[in-house]
């Protein structure tokens, strides 16, 4: 068995956890591999496949905001004073 499961990792398609699970794919989180089957369980080990990654945070909800050059240069010239209270015992 563990020869058979180094097999399928060299083997492995490298590719994104999204695309892997769109193209059909199956995760196993104890074997750690994708498989190509219509199996609800592992070939292997016998547990459950994960057909959806379990992050439900979409990729489209998040923002990319590009700083201006002029506004990173401001940025450079802040200072930043930081006070901190002590105890007295």
């Amino acid at each position: 068995m563990g020869v058979k499961r180094m097999i399928l990792l060299e083997k492995q398609p490298k590719m994104s956890l999204r695309r892997s699970y769109a193209n059909g794919y199956k995760y196993c989180s104890r074997c750690r591999v994708y498989y190509l089957t219509d199996s609800v369980r592992c070939p292997y080990c016998g547990i459950l496949l994960r057909n959806s990654p379990r992050k439900k945070k979409s990729l489209r909800n998040t923002k990319v905001v590009q700083v201006p050059p002029d506004l990173e240069r401001e940025l450079e010239k802040i200072e930043v004073k930081v006070r901190v209270k002590t105890r007295s015992a």
